[in-house]
């Protein structure tokens, strides 16, 4: 077989932690350098709150570290072969079991290696932990190496996926705790997953820390989508520090403090993951006709991107109604569609069996809202009860 463990990793990280200093800097990141057991590699698992992520963390370890990443990240474009090349992090497809992943992953271990990965597999939305899949307990176990658990504060508020602009605002990265793999040999499957989720939860609304900006409610629409006053879908408006529904003219000030605000008496809502949960009521309590168009955007493209070099399919409208998802001329059965999820912020992916597809919309796009029907509309992912990432479901214990 041949090693995945290469001396240029080594080095290139080396080079690259100068550069990832001035960018901890931008965007006000602060951490404190931590050097582990000699000749000991481990496991890293990390909360997961900004694109960024990935370097911050390889700030506070000295070695370098193999990063699981999304298969998004490959592509014919030189700086991404450079990035494999140089650091070489392990790709792994959404929304499909990668036995090659976890192969991978195993041998780095074996070679010495530092693995990380980001077990909520997304990063936040809406201040509030993702779903975290009771698979991370036998992926620790066959890892066989004692578990970094390693939190970052304040990304949300620096950085919320939803924005396009930084805010300024405390941003930490620090070590919460070291299991060792005797430790992790003696928890049953329940007490592991439980020292995990504690261990990884992070809640920035929660800090009472400020995050300063003029533009702190800019893009939310790729979040929110329901008015909470009127039940409007679709008509809410974001510009500097407020939402406003064009309807009923609800205005919300989404505050410093990352909570929320508004004078009319009719709001009640206190965060955006309240905010979230609204819709998901909503789309539960949503009366499906067949035929009816549930959702819809213009200037849509649509790109197969089952190959690492993706193709075009087709351009225009997306239109979801209870049978069928379609873009211009292109068009499947919602029966068909087992899975989807968020790519950047203005991108929504799915998989259509064997197929994985990528529908880019303008700036202010939401593909939540499509993923939140895709669990009434899609009986591959009905069935299962709902997608638990994005979807009705929600675990009280991350929230």
């Amino acid at each position: 077989m041949k090693k995945y463990v290469k001396f240029r990793h080594r080095f290139f990280f080396a080079i690259a932690r100068p550069i990832v200093r001035i960018l901890a800097h931008k965007f006000h990141f602060k951490t404190k350098p931590l050097k582990l057991e000699k000749g000991q590699n481990y496991l890293i698992m990390s909360n997961h709150q900004s694109f960024w992520d990935p370097a911050f963390l390889a700030l506070t370890i000295k070695h370098p570290i193999y990063f699981v990443t999304s298969d998004a990240l490959h592509s014919q474009k030189w700086y991404l072969r450079l990035l494999f090349y140089c650091f070489g992090p392990i790709p792994k497809r959404k929304g499909f079991a990668d036995s090659s992943c976890i192969r991978t992953m195993c041998q780095i271990a074996k070679e010495g290696g530092n693995v990380a990965v980001f077990p909520e597999g997304n990063r936040l939305w809406n201040d509030s932990m993702f779903y975290i899949d009771r698979a991370v307990v036998k992926l620790v176990r066959l890892i066989k190496l004692p578990l970094v658990l390693y939190n970052i504060q304040g990304g949300y508020g620096v950085l919320p996926r939803w924005g396009k602009s930084k805010r300024k605002g405390k941003h930490v990265g620090a070590i919460r705790e070291i299991v060792s793999w005797e430790e992790i040999c003696a928890m049953t499957d329940d007490e592991l997953y439980e020292k995990i989720l504690s261990g990884l939860k992070v809640v920035d609304s929660y800090s009472g820390e400020m995050y300063k900006s003029n533009e702190r409610a800019e893009y939310l629409e790729r979040l929110l989508f329901v008015c909470p006053k009127c039940g409007a879908q679709s008509t809410l408006h974001s510009h500097g520090n407020d939402i406003s529904c064009e309807q009923c003219g609800l205005t919300v000030t989404y505050g410093e403090d990352l909570h929320l605000t508004s004078p009319d008496p009719q709001f009640h809502l206190d965060r955006l993951v309240d905010w979230y949960e609204f819709q998901q009521q909503y789309v539960r309590d949503y009366d499906l006709n067949s035929g009816d168009i549930l959702l819809s955007d213009d200037n849509v493209t649509l790109y197969d991107k089952t190959v690492e070099q993706r193709v075009l399919v087709a351009q225009g409208k997306l239109t979801l109604t209870k049978d069928t998802l379609s873009v211009g001329d292109w068009q499947v059965a919602t029966s068909e569609i087992f899975g989807g999820s968020t790519q950047d912020s203005e991108k929504m992916s799915f998989n259509v069996g064997t197929r994985s597809y990528i529908a880019i919309g303008t700036e202010r796009f939401n593909a939540i809202k499509y993923l939140l029907f895709f669990n009434r509309v899609c009986t591959q992912i009905a069935e299962k009860g709902g997608d638990k990432y994005y979807g009705l479901y929600l675990d009280p214990k991350q929230r």
